[in-house]
């Protein structure tokens, strides 16, 4: 459970013996805490090439666990499943209830396996450049967003209509690329 102390033992092994390593974080603890000390170790690790599957030991239900794993992989560029979705921390600039948005966002797109990246930001300060870069984005404003599909922004849409504005782009490009 400790991470530095882990590191260095798979460090130390992988110099010693050459065999394929089973990597993990032992006991890291419940969701938070131990998502947070599995993708710091494993991170480190797989950073440095180390690693041929990786473990991720939640007190959690252990579908967390695959996802935890899956995000740490998807993270380093070392699996593509699934949607990336960004999302702005809710500055002062915030217009629209981002949080929520970004929840439901995530919610709908659970069962989705093709890599898709997904912007949803808060304001028209940084939300166009993040949606710009992103598959498929929406930046708020005032009580309503603008959807980018591929860099480009379509119309307003008021706030209440983002999430489902935002869900039928996503349909049409999963479509598109079937």
């Amino acid at each position: 459970s400790d991470v530095p102390t882990t590191v260095r033992a798979y460090e130390i092994f992988s110099n010693k013996a050459h065999y394929p390593l089973h990597i993990g974080i032992t006991a890291a603890g419940t969701i938070l805490p131990g998502s947070i000390r599995s993708s710091v170790g494993l991170g480190i690790l797989l950073s440095e090439g180390l690693g041929d599957t990786v473990r991720v030991s939640l007190t959690s239900d252990p579908v967390d666990e695959v996802r935890v794993a899956y995000e740490i992989l998807r993270t380093l560029g070392l699996r593509e499943r699934g949607p990336i979705i960004i999302s702005c921390p809710t500055c002062g600039r915030c217009e629209i209830d981002v949080i929520r948005l970004a929840e439901k966002v995530q919610e709908r797109l659970e069962s989705v396996v093709e890599p898709l990246k997904v912007a949803v930001m808060g304001c028209m300060v940084n939300g166009p450049g993040e949606a710009r870069e992103a598959d498929v984005g929406i930046a708020g404003g005032k009580g309503e967003g603008v959807v980018f599909v591929h860099g480009t922004p379509g119309k307003k849409v008021k706030e209440s209509s983002l999430l489902d504005a935002l869900m039928d782009q996503i349909r049409k490009i999963r479509e598109m690329s079937a």
